[in-house]
């Protein structure tokens, strides 16, 4: 082979050699330097900010509500009252209030004004508790306890009894047994109503201020003189108490009488006890304004959860409800049995002490007259006079085994014995003269 072919090959070899190098170079530097993909840019939602979501109100029955304080069972009246008096049970009527720290001689319905309103005439009362005590309920007289009120739940502008004539107007409370007729009346038994419990009044001032000192009491004269005007009725389910006539005192005081609407008179006396009875309803029922949530948070779920404690509540309450009138109803009951087992027992007592005076009796007083006649019994009577004395004293023994037996068969028949009856002694014994003095 030439030499120029091997030198061709030569530099063949080594340009291949070259571009061999030169691939190797650039393989490697391209995968040194090889561009990246643009990277994809993905935008992510911000988290979701902190918001205040009111959660919806609850359904709730709509309530009116009175002018002044609800009244719905008896046992509303316990506790504004307990700071003014005290509470006993008094026979049939269950708990009764009992005012305190009243002066001797106290009664009600002698310590404000009459006011005419739309209702009839309406007694404004000086004392903190009137607004429950001469609007509600009734009033009576008791021996041991003095005036006691029985709480009742129908509202009245005044719940008395009038009487007018003579020159005079009066009232007295209603007694506890005045009650609701389905006929839209109120069955009132005048007769119940004692005279003592009435107060007079001229008609010229029987719209001035009512005091203690100028009102009449316990005067028969003036009771006699007057005739009963009592007008209680239901109109519209509100009770309308009808007492003097507005030309009777209008003439009389030469004032013409001005009618004031009934719900004013109302709000303006019950309102501190009304503030009070609403206050503690108004904190309970008080939910948080705003509660913070996420808006991928649900906030229905939280709904039922308010919800269902005031569904459930109502029949609570009427439970309750029904199980303290089913405990006043025995404790009623109780007293009651109880007031008979008392009666009964002073019947007893009575009835023995009856007894014991009937056995003393018969024995004492013959044995009495017997010595007074031996006394003034001359001499040749004496012998007569002793057996006088001694017939006497074997009747009044025989009397007094007779009421004894009675007084044991009334007691107790079945303990009832008999016992032997003595011998008396033979008429020639009892007639039998004594030896002489002299």
């Amino acid at each position: 082979m030439p030499r120029t072919s091997k030198a061709h090959i030569n530099s063949l070899a080594i340009g291949t050699g070259l571009v061999l190098f030169g691939v190797l170079l650039g393989v490697t530097g391209c995968a040194t330097h090889v561009q990246e993909p643009p990277r994809r840019v993905v935008y992510e939602q911000p988290a979701p900010p902190v918001v205040y979501v009111q959660a919806p109100p609850v359904a709730a029955a709509v309530v009116v509500r009175s002018p002044g304080v609800e009244i719905r069972v008896e046992s509303d009246f316990y506790e504004p009252l307990t700071p003014y008096g005290r509470w006993e049970i008094v026979g049939s009527y269950g708990r009764c209030w009992i005012p305190g720290r009243v002066e001797a001689g106290w009664r009600p319905y002698s310590n404000g004004r009459w006011l005419r309103t739309e209702a009839g005439w309406y007694w404004e009362s000086d004392e903190p508790w009137g607004w429950a005590t001469y609007h509600y309920g009734n009033w009576d007289l008791s021996p041991q306890f003095g005036w006691y009120w029985v709480p009742r739940t129908q509202w009245a502008p005044a719940w008395v009894s009038w009487r007018e004539g003579g020159g005079y107007v009066g009232w007295a409370p209603l007694h506890p047994s005045a009650r609701m007729s389905a006929r839209g009346s109120v069955e009132v038994n005048i007769a119940v109503v004692a005279p003592r419990a009435y107060v007079f009044v001229e008609p010229r001032h029987f719209m001035q201020p009512v005091r203690p000192s100028s009102v009449a009491v316990n005067n028969t004269t003036i009771i006699n003189k007057t005739v009963n005007i009592t007008n209680v009725k239901i109109v519209n389910k509100t009770v309308i108490n009808e007492g003097p006539r507005t030309t009777v005192i209008e003439q009389a005081s030469g004032q013409r009488v001005q009618p004031v609407a009934v719900r004013e008179l109302r709000r303006k006396e019950e309102a501190p006890v009304a503030t009070r009875q609403r206050r503690a309803p108004a904190i309970a029922d008080q939910q948080p304004l705003a509660t913070p949530v996420r808006d991928a948070v649900p906030a229905v779920p939280a709904v039922p959860a308010v919800e269902k404690p005031t569904q459930a509540e109502p029949p609570r309450n009427a439970g309750e409800l029904q199980r303290k009138a089913q405990a006043e109803s025995r404790q009623r009951q109780t007293e009651a049995d109880n007031i008979a087992k008392d009666a009964l027992r002073k019947s007893q007592l009575e009835s023995e002490r009856r007894v014991q005076e009937t056995t003393k009796t018969p024995l004492n007083e013959p044995l009495k007259n017997a010595r007074a006649l031996e006394k003034n019994a001359p001499p040749q009577l004496e012998p007569r006079t002793r057996q006088a004395e001694s017939k006497a004293t074997a009747r009044a023994r025989q009397e007094r085994k007779d009421a004894v037996r009675k007084g044991a068969k009334e007691k107790d028949p079945k303990r009832l014995e008999k016992r032997p009856e003595q011998t008396p002694l033979p008429p020639e014994k009892l007639a039998e003269p004594s030896p002489s003095k002299n």
